[in-house]
């Protein structure tokens, strides 16, 4: 099986990394350096056909920017990571040999070329760095349209009956399960992101196994993630880890929850990531029922107008993310022409070997 995650996003608070997440409980993490075009998300994509070839379950977590490109590999049963860990999610190693390992892509380029081309490459740089600025100075604007979107159903907002909702799911969930000595543990991702190729989200690919799914309905300030969020509290103080997915616009406001061990999950199903039931066991949640559909109906023409202009400054961020990815491309070619990609392709599976043989090994 293999399940697909963001680990960082284009959001309203500008580029957002949940990247401690992605290696989660990993005995051995492999850290990929390297400029654009060195081959980086090859590596993993070719590390990744080879474990799924063995057999073993994967996850893959994709760039924020560039839905084609991977930002990093686990196998949990290996309890192995790969990643990248090169801007703008700078990664470091904490125990160097012990546990985490670099392996430097830029060992195998020619690097007369690269300086032969250097102001060409710098100002492509300058240019993606001005592109994904505007693209959150676009994002942030968005989220204030946004907030004032919220507030036009807040104003009809029940929030006693919201709390009823979320008290009759924990029940419901969790029965009279007791409150556990430890805290479970958390893991924060993304579930979706803000492309160059648009909105990109996962959600029924990391749900599919759940048995049951609670697919909440609603719109913007009827108490999605609040709600999504106390069921989560819920679960970590009986003793269940948690996998939290964050929205890949606002990254405070949560998406998606996982609770693997009870097989349970929550997941929002309004757009942009619209998802319907498709089994007998998944349940539809309406906030929407905790809305005065009087008030809805009085701000029906403010609601439609404010939705517009959300619309028109979220195209314009996705236009300078699309730019960005444009920039990069470019930036990718200079490199790719100074690169060893055999030399590469051999500390490859010199990596993917010295996996398997410890594994083998055990």
């Amino acid at each position: 099986m293999i399940k697909n995650y963001f680990s960082s996003g284009n959001t309203s608070k500008g580029f957002y990394s949940f990247f401690e997440y992605l290696p989660y409980q990993c005995d051995r993490v492999f850290m990929i350096k390297g400029g654009p075009g060195t081959g980086k998300s090859t590596f993993m994509k070719r590390i990744a056909e080879k474990m799924v070839e063995e057999g073993y379950d994967l996850e893959k977590h994709w760039c924020s920017s560039d839905k084609e490109s991977l930002d990093g590999v686990v196998i949990p049963q290996l309890k192995v990571a790969f990643l990248d860990a090169t801007a703008p999610h700078l990664v470091d190693p904490k125990y160097p040999g012990a546990v985490d390992e670099i392996i430097n892509l830029g060992r195998y380029w020619d690097r007369s070329p690269l300086e032969e081309n250097k102001d060409e490459i710098v100002s492509l740089s300058k240019a993606k760095w001005n592109s994904f600025q505007k693209a959150y100075a676009y994002l942030k604007e968005a989220k204030l349209i946004h907030d004032e979107w919220e507030d036009y159903y807040l104003e009809g907002m029940n929030f006693q009956q919201a709390n009823r909702k979320a008290e009759e799911l924990i029940e419901q969930i969790f029965g009279e399960q007791k409150l556990a000595e430890q805290l479970g543990a958390e893991r924060h991702l993304f579930g979706s992101a803000f492309t160059a190729q648009g909105t990109v989200d996962y959600f029924d690919n990391i749900t599919n196994d759940m048995e049951y799914r609670y697919i909440i309905k609603g719109r913007a300030g009827t108490g999605k993630s609040t709600l999504v969020k106390r069921v989560g509290k819920a679960a970590r103080e009986r003793g269940f880890d948690v996998c939290y997915g964050h929205c890949s616009f606002d990254p405070e406001s949560v998406d998606l929850l996982v609770i693997d061990e009870l097989k349970v999950a929550l997941l929002d199903g309004t757009a942009p990531h619209v998802v319907d039931p498709a089994d007998q066991n998944d349940q539809i949640v309406n906030m929407l029922e905790c809305v005065d559909s009087e008030v809805i109906k009085s701000n029906k023409r403010r609601i439609a107008n404010t939705k517009r202009r959300y619309q028109i400054v979220m195209d314009k961020a996705r236009d300078m993310i699309k730019q960005a990815k444009f920039f990069h491309d470019e930036q990718e070619d200079y490199y790719i022409e100074a690169m060893d990609f055999s030399a590469v392709e051999e500390r490859r599976q010199e990596v993917e070997e010295e996996v398997l043989k410890a594994m083998n090994s055990e």
